[in-house]
């Protein structure tokens, strides 16, 4: 296939993926929104008014997921950087695979939310949570599943990047790792994913050490 033709498939994928999840809330805002217009009983008017602010709510999550991925620096986390437990990090994200280790990064607290969040999404999801070893500033988390094709680990933290098996089995727009690296780059971090022998994945986590300049 000629570069001008992957070019075109590539975009269509991500016109595609894009509309396809954007769809779905916006359709459901104007439903509600209708609806409510013409709704005469309070109960009713209160109870659309909250579905409206959930859909709404969704629909930014779903922008700000496409700014980050994009590397729009008004949609990285604010505040100052403090220490934070890693391995406390790691646990509120929702894995519960061992932990071995212990460590804090320099960083945004929010910041490591969303670098940790979709990492360990994709263990629970696609694979199973194994062993996360925690350092000062590193982590490296490892899961099981099934064994990647040639490539598709380099690919995983590009945007709108889904391994087949994820095609087929769930929806999404294949930003989530691609985020965990924005983000974690945002921070003066990085985040890389290499094959496991036997099936899964490596992912490794860097972000700056307590005490780095």
């Amino acid at each position: 296939m000629a570069e001008g033709e992957q070019l075109d498939l590539l975009r269509r994928r991500v016109l595609n993926v894009v509309g396809h999840e954007l769809r779905t809330p916006v359709t459901t805002l104007r439903g509600l929104a209708e609806s409510l217009a013409v709704a005469g009983d309070d109960d009713v008017r209160t109870q659309l008014t909250g579905a409206l602010v959930r859909s709404a709510a969704r629909l930014e999550g779903l922008v700000d997921q496409l700014l980050l991925a994009a590397g729009v620096h008004t949609a990285s986390p604010v505040g100052d950087a403090v220490d934070v437990d890693l391995a406390g990090a790691l646990r509120e994200a929702g894995w519960d695979g061992l932990v071995d280790g212990r460590g804090c990064a320099r960083a945004r607290p929010e910041a490591v939310r969303q670098v940790l969040a979709p990492i360990v999404d994709n263990a629970n999801r696609h694979g199973a949570p194994l062993m996360a070893r925690v350092g000062d500033g590193e982590i490296e988390i490892e899961s099981a599943g099934e064994d990647l094709p040639d490539g598709e680990a380099e690919l995983a933290c590009e945007p709108f990047f889904r391994g087949e098996r994820a095609v087929m089995t769930t929806p999404g727009l294949g930003l989530g790792l691609a985020i965990a690296r924005t983000v974690a780059r945002f921070e003066g971090g990085d985040v890389t994913v290499r094959r496991r022998s036997g099936g899964g994945v490596l992912v490794r986590v860097e972000l700056p050490a307590p005490g780095a300049p």
